[in-house]
């Protein structure tokens, strides 16, 4: 790994740090969408998320999450991130760890150090979260499509939802989201992530209409 990750900085030796770091991010990306859409188990994930724009549809963005709807429910967390584990360590010769969190799989890749990404006070570690969710129960009634994603040498075929079911799940995701930020001492911060008013209006400039079956408690635009 650690050479071919070298190849994709050729040229970009001055670019900052997190530039870099979000280019191997994005290489691991698509190194596990194909072993996702590779693997009978897991072929029928739904792709969708930040990420899932990035890749299939170009958002200037890039998400460290991959999210994923498991319309089946028949995907065992544990085993599939025994699975992923033994695929990328084998792909990239390289010993890395995963944890469990609910419905994320986090993997941990020690690669910063040799790669000049962190000072040697700073971890080693570069982290991607993989997501999958059993509980979108409106999803059964959505479209989905299949679209094909060629990067750094790598072709897959993405199953995901269309545009306007995509733009419904975000506003779900704002409308509906218990989230918040705080500081040491517990004073919130935040309580909307960016990210998702971001999405939004990419969203909002591409004149997307949302697909309001999917968004509870919605029934027309004026609701």
């Amino acid at each position: 790994m650690i050479d071919f990750v070298k190849i994709l900085f050729e040229g970009k030796e001055s670019l900052p740090v997190l530039f870099k770091r979000n280019l191997i991010k994005e290489y691991l990306q698509v190194l596990i969408l194909s072993f996702i859409y590779s693997r009978k188990e897991y072929r029928n994930l739904v792709f969708y998320g930040g990420s899932c724009l990035r890749h299939c549809f170009g958002l200037p963005r890039l998400s460290e999450d991959l999210d994923f709807v498991d319309i089946k429910g028949s995907v065992n967390l544990k085993i599939f991130a025994d699975d992923v584990k033994k695929f990328l360590e084998k792909e990239l010769d390289i010993k890395i760890s995963t944890k469990i969190q609910k419905f994320r799989v986090v993997l941990k890749f020690p690669i910063l150090h040799e790669l000049r990404l962190a000072e040697p006070s700073e971890s080693n570690l570069l982290f991607l979260k993989i997501e999958i969710f059993k509980k979108f129960r409106f999803s059964k009634n959505c479209k989905i499509e299949v679209l094909p994603l060629f990067k750094f040498g790598t072709s897959v075929l993405i199953r995901t939802f269309d545009l306007s079911t995509l733009m419904a799940t975000k506003i779900r995701a704002i409308l509906y989201r218990k989230w918040e930020k705080t500081d040491k001492k517990g004073k919130t911060l935040a309580m909307v992530k960016g990210r998702d008013y971001y999405d939004l209006m990419w969203y909002l400039g591409k004149k997307v209409e949302p697909n309001l079956y999917c968004i509870e408690g919605i029934k027309s635009k004026k609701s």
